[in-house]
């Protein structure tokens, strides 16, 4: 479910940005979900989400 939700907020920055003024909600993810969605995309500053890198 999460993974459906980056997805759809990647795919539409408008409503992401809603969401990070706090206009629009996220129904169906716990609190700390969406908190989580949130920090991926405040972490990553842009719409693009770096790899993991392993050693």
């Amino acid at each position: 479910m999460m993974q459906n939700v980056v997805e759809y907020l990647m795919q539409n920055p408008d409503v992401r940005e809603k969401v990070q003024e706090g206009t629009a909600s996220l129904i169906g993810l716990t609190e700390m979900e969406q908190k989580a969605v949130l920090d991926v995309f405040e972490s990553s500053g842009s719409t693009s989400i770096s790899p993991l890198v392993f050693w």
